[in-house]
């Protein structure tokens, strides 16, 4: 028996008087609710604004009962016990006469076994119901049941066009995992769309339906395919060797039976040492979307709003799993304390919560630049599989960093004086030798002339970096992270 029946039959076993279900698979629902109803022999009756309220078996609707107030009123008074499904119910609920019959009905459910299911693709109960009542989802389908899925329509494309399906093998996994979770009717319509577009299925489809799920949230999440790898970032050996052994079992859970799943890690370090090109280059390297939260867009004046708004972008994260989860600057949205009137509490605890308990491939990325913000909790071993710290690059890792961005700009590393521009990029970060770099392109530009070392090592030895300028504040992060943290490098 599917895992939506037994949940359910539990719920109903626990004499709940109101149920709810949100979801957009309304037909594979009520397939599951009569058979759920056969099995257990019980009536079950169903509503909607069109139909009116009927029995499941009946064509008939009972007289008088299309609009929601009255068939509410019908089974307030009905000595009919059973399962009564009202679908698309939710913009009724403005009207207060509807919430207390609703309670009338729930006050009634031990005398008469009569239960009230909600099925919506939105559902917002007011407050006087919740604690009457109890929510179940319909799962999404399974990656198994998605190969399943690519075998039949593959073989039904083939058999109707006549044709040989051009399938990139390698792309699979990765396809799999984007439709898993999805349910099953859209599962299908967009596998029939990436074959009929031009009989293939590659990796430009998994990033297709990445973006259609994107499209199908309303959060506050930005997402991205990013096209950056880590073997385009210089630097970061240690942190690549990590990731690298994480990647399989990410990807694909069972190479690895009762190994736990990867949760993510937390980037501390200096203000543009590559943290968040790290981040882009995790999810291109993995080929999962990335989805940027930033914590300066949830907060809400309105009190309770801003918890609700991360909650939100979670549950947006899990659905659009696998994928990968980037909070950028995490301290920022963390460290108000006492100055919102406990905001920043109540939204630490809804995050710890879910990094705890969430069990869909969301692996998350957090970077940080003032550990001093960072509350305590969310440092705990646990939270994260491991805090890594980003200190400014060493001589041979600004030796790769500049070989990187001279390659990217069509320049060849060997026309400049390595050795020199090292030197003289002591104490710079990542992103202070691009500039560098971008600076002496104008000085060349301007001169008439192509870019030459002359114009690097200049802008290097009239640049002061932010190691100089904050060199206490790099100091104590230094000290902090080498006794608490494992180097990228």
């Amino acid at each position: 028996m599917p895992q939506f029946n037994d949940e359910f039959s539990a719920l109903l076993d626990a004499r709940f008087p109101i149920l709810l279900c949100e979801t957009h698979e309304e037909s594979r629902v009520l397939t599951r609710l009569r058979e759920i109803c056969n099995a257990r022999n019980t009536p079950l009756f169903l509503w909607s604004l069109a139909d009116g309220l009927k029995r499941s078996t009946e064509t008939n609707a009972v007289y008088n009962t299309s609009e929601f107030t009255d068939a509410l009123k019908y089974v307030d008074v009905t000595p009919q016990n059973g399962l009564y499904v009202f679908l698309d119910a939710h913009p009724f609920f403005d009207n207060p006469l509807n919430t207390r019959l609703v309670r009338e009905i729930a006050f009634d459910h031990y005398r008469r076994d009569r239960t009230l299911l909600f099925v919506s693709p939105r559902l917002d109960l007011p407050s006087e119901l919740a604690r009457m009542s109890a929510r179940i989802a319909m799962l999404g389908i399974t990656a198994d049941r998605v190969r399943s899925l690519l075998k039949e329509e593959i073989e039904r494309w083939q058999r109707e066009s006549r044709r040989q399906l051009v399938l990139d093998r390698e792309s699979l996994p990765i396809l799999v995992h984007q439709l898993a979770g999805l349910g099953e009717e859209e599962a299908q319509r967009l596998i029939r769309q990436a074959i009929s577009v031009d009989g293939e299925l590659n990796l430009n489809d998994a990033k297709r339906i990445a973006r259609f799920k994107q499209d199908q949230q309303t959060g506050s999440l930005e997402m991205t395919l990013p096209d950056v790898t880590l073997d385009q970032v210089g630097g970061f050996v240690r942190l690549k060797t990590w990731i690298g052994q994480r990647q399989a079992v990410f990807q694909n859970p069972a190479l690895a039976p009762g190994l736990p799943m990867p949760k993510g890690i937390l980037l501390l370090g200096v203000q543009g040492a590559g943290k968040s090109l790290v981040a882009k280059a995790v999810a291109g390297s993995w080929k999962l979307p990335l989805l940027r939260l930033d914590f300066a867009t949830l907060y809400n004046k309105y009190i309770g709003e801003t918890e609700k708004n991360l909650r939100q972008a979670l549950d947006e994260a899990s659905r659009m799993a696998p994928c990968l989860l980037w909070m950028d600057e995490i301290e920022k949205g963390l460290s108000a304390g006492d100055a919102d009137d406990g905001v920043s509490q109540r939204i630490l605890g809804s995050l710890l919560t879910w990094m705890s308990e969430r069990d869909t491939p969301v692996f998350v990325v957090a970077t940080a630049n003032d550990i001093s913000k960072l509350p305590p909790e969310l440092l705990r071993k646990g939270r994260f599989d491991e805090l890594f710290f980003v200190d400014l690059p060493s001589g041979p890792v600004r030796e790769v960093i500049f070989s990187l961005h001279l390659k990217k700009r069509g320049l060849d590393p060997a026309h400049f004086q390595m050795p020199r521009l090292v030197e003289h990029s002591e104490g710079y970060s990542g992103a202070e030798i691009e500039q560098a770099i971008i600076a002496a392109q104008y000085a060349a530009l301007a001169a008439g002339g192509p870019l030459k070392h002359a114009h690097v090592e200049s802008e290097l030895m009239q640049t002061r970096p932010l190691s100089v300028i904050r060199a206490e504040d790099f100091e104590r992060l230094r000290t902090w992270a080498h006794q608490r943290c494992v180097m990228v490098d």
